[in-house]
């Protein structure tokens, strides 16, 4: 009583500091359909990301774009200038790319040009005509600029939005000063040069070759235009972007069935956090008043859970390790039910899967009432934590019943996604019914019922994966497992076949009467009969010491003492429950090992031991039969008690000497079980009178079923006819 009085004590605390961050949850979610404006209910100052975001890409946008040198194009210009008389020259004919630029009157010229009399001076030409070009300055507005000639589609679009352009080397300047090879300016200023330094004939020719081989003065710097806009948005202050908003004043407006229809967006519900959080604030002594009736209610729910396990669910009650388990997974969800409301998760969605896993859990470890209450005070619970109201707890109540109507027994993967999959419709359904009664929109509707859909089924497919670690964590058993342990080829089996088949094949017919027994009366079947097949294993070690294993018909005990035999004997029990665990077999089956016998009496050896002791010394005091008896404990279920029975039952049924019959078979059958009630063997399991007078009359029908009666089969030495069509056919 203490230990769980101080788990429900920390389940409070811990429960109440969960609940605390309620505070901080605004009660409205991002796409929620708003059917009103909502107003500031406090005065408060909001640093709106939106608009800072809004002002930091205007100024990364005001900054002008970065072009550095591309290198000295000018000097490219003067060496194929230099080099145009000797290509000239080369051949009577002009090269390919010079034929639609130089004149015959030019080529000429420079043909005589090439000749060393001439080519000192034509060089003298082209070096005054190329320093014009670099020295040339562009005036505008009192300013002088170099020749700047920047590609095609940069400058474009830098004149198009009327930005000035950052020139490495000159500075900031108007970007319609600057030059592309195709601008007519261009043109002017080669033409101007050329009148400077050669003669009239030469000029058009040289400013046609010029632009033939110059590129643009600079190149588009992507690194440092981005390294400059970078900085410009460091430089917008947040404080730039405050905004002051006065009591009264709308925040949000009602949503409109424009097209498409919208509900509220991000920057709508950051702005309502915000002053959620002012509104918090001022509340100041009323803040405490609003925890203190968070920890009642939290207290209110801890007693009413705690009086509900108590009175309905003595498995939780009597094990402290699940008491721990169960509060483990309340806490656990109900922190996942209060970040999805913190954060702008979809509450139809992350609010209510945590829930759902608490009610699907519940119901695989224990049973359906269990199940059901707890979790629906869990979504009390959760409700409470996401701020919401009635419509949701009902929604998710729904989840929660249709979980615990539809989820019994586990035998197949595909159940608990079936489940989840009438789950996520029974929700939807709740979903469209709630958005009809707040009047919402259909697209509303319709998200909320997709989310609570999703919630559903993906809590099947989760508790699909998360299955092993459940059954680890409650202790429990489910029939998917105990189908795959049924299997003849898990390694325990083949094993005790192979090394004491006797006793394999006893198994296979204590599980065969143990499960028609516990159909009988409603109990566990699938467990009867997987754990009848394990029950005996830690006869392995010691097979041959067994008689259903002494196929030569050698009785190993004859040269033992009935105390050394019954070692032996009673010893399986403790090799059983080792080799379970050694093959790590689920918890459920160790008690079927370790109670199968309870302290029933060796009464062979017993037997043997008093006569021993009467032929040897009289008048000593009888052998004690607590001596020869199994250490035990006595069944604690009614299935492991049922198990005990068949163990009995087929063990005798076969050692009869008679041939089997009905009567005998039912008399046998009830003198076991006589004798085990009378020893008290059934004193700690909850069976009942009835059920053991169907246990018996379960047992005795399968019994008859197995030792029914055949007809003798003829003679196999052959008939003459028979004979003489044998010699025919061979």
């Amino acid at each position: 009583m203490p230990v769980s009085l101080g788990i429900a004590a920390v389940f409070f605390i811990v429960a109440t500091s969960i609940l605390m961050l309620r505070q901080d949850v605004v009660p409205y979610r991002p796409g929620q359909w708003l059917n009103y404006d909502i107003v500031s209910r406090v005065r408060f100052s909001y640093t709106d990301p939106g608009r800072l975001e809004e002002k930091q890409r205007e100024a990364a946008a005001a900054v002008p774009r970065v072009f550095a040198p591309t290198g000295d194009v000018w000097a490219k210009v003067e060496k194929s200038l230099l080099d145009l008389p000797d290509r000239v020259a080369s051949g009577p004919d002009l090269p390919p790319d010079l034929q639609s630029i130089i004149s015959s009157g030019s080529a000429t010229m420079l043909r005589r040009d090439a000749t060393p009399q001439q080519r000192e001076e034509y060089a003298h030409q082209v070096h005054e005509y190329v320093q014009t070009l670099r020295n040339y300055k562009i005036q505008a507005g009192g300013e002088s600029f170099p020749v700047c000639i920047l590609p095609e589609t940069e400058r474009r679009e830098d004149v198009h939005m009327g930005k000035p352009v950052r020139i490495v080397g000159t500075g900031v300047i108007d970007s319609s000063r600057t030059l592309t090879i195709k601008s007519p300016e261009l043109r002017s200023i080669l033409d101007y040069a050329a009148r400077q330094d050669f003669l009239l004939a030469l000029q058009s020719d040289i400013v046609k070759v010029t632009l033939a081989n110059l590129g643009p003065t600079h190149q588009l710097d992507e690194a440092a235009t981005t390294e400059m806009r970078t900085r410009a948005k460091e430089e917008i202050s947040p404080s730039q972007a405050r905004v002051e908003y006065a009591p009264d004043e709308p925040l949000v407006y009602k949503s409109t069935s424009t097209d498409p229809p919208h509900g509220l967006d991000q920057a709508g519900w950051r702005l309502l956090r915000a002053e959620h959080q002012a509104y918090i604030k001022s509340l100041r002594h009323y803040r405490w008043m609003a925890r203190l009736g968070i920890g009642g209610l939290v207290l209110a729910m801890t007693i009413l859970l705690g009086g509900y396990i108590w009175f309905y669910q003595p498995r939780i009650r009597k094990n402290h390790a699940r008491q721990v388990a169960v509060a483990a997974l309340l806490l656990s969800m109900l922190l996942l039910n209060q970040i999805a409301a913190i954060a702008n998760c979809p509450v139809y969605l992350f609010g209510i899967a945590p829930t759902l896993l608490v009610a699907m859990i519940l119901t695989i470890a224990y049973d359906r009432r269990s199940a059901m209450g707890i979790a629906s005070m869990h979504a009390l619970l959760a409700t409470v934590a996401l701020n919401q109201g009635v419509t949701f707890f009902m929604v998710l109540w729904v989840g929660v019943l249709t979980i615990c109507f539809l989820l019994d027994d586990i035998r197949t993967r595909s159940k608990l996604i079936e489940v989840g999959g009438i789950t996520a419709l029974a929700m939807a359904f709740a979903a469209a019914a709630a958005g009809l009664l707040a009047f919402d929109p259909w697209f509303a509707i319709e998200e909320n019922c997709l989310y609570a859909g999703a919630a559903g089924l993906g809590v099947g497919f989760v508790v699909l994966g998360i299955l092993p670690f459940i059954e680890k964590a409650f202790r429990i058993t489910t029939s998917m497992t105990l189908l795959e342990l049924a299997d003849v080829s898990q390694p325990l089996l083949r094993r005790l076949a192979v090394e004491a088949p006797g006793t394999y094949n006893h198994s296979l017919q204590v599980a065969t009467l143990a499960e028609a027994a516990a159909d009988a009366i409603g109990a566990n079947a699938l467990l009867c009969r997987v754990a009848s097949y394990y029950h005996d294993i830690g006869k392995i070690n010691k097979a041959d010491y067994f008689c259903e294993n002494q196929g030569d018909g050698t009785n190993r005990h004859i040269n033992l003492s009935p105390s050394v035999s019954l070692l032996i004997i009673i010893g399986h029990v403790k090799d059983g429950v080792e080799l379970a665990r050694e093959y790590n077999l689920p918890s459920s089956i160790v008690p079927f090992i370790q109670q199968h016998h309870g302290t029933t009496l060796v009464e062979f050896f017993y037997h043997q031991a008093r006569t021993q002791q009467e032929q040897r010394d009289p008048d000593m005091p009888a052998v004690s039969d607590a001596q020869y008896r199994y250490p035990g404990p006595k069944p604690k279920t009614r299935e492991i008690a049922i198990v005990m029975i068949a163990d009995a039952a087929e063990s005798a049924s076969r050692a009869m000497m008679a041939e089997p019959t009905g009567a005998r078979l039912d008399g046998l059958v009830h003198d076991l079980v006589m004798r085990r009630l009378l020893d008290g063997q059934f004193d700690d399991c909850d069976i009942t009178m009835r059920e053991i007078e169907l246990v018996e009359r379960a047992m005795v029908k399968t019994l008859m079923g197995i030792y029914h009666g055949r007809i003798a089969y003829p003679s196999t030495s052959l008939q003459p006819a028979s004979a003489e069509l044998a010699v025919k056919t061979a």
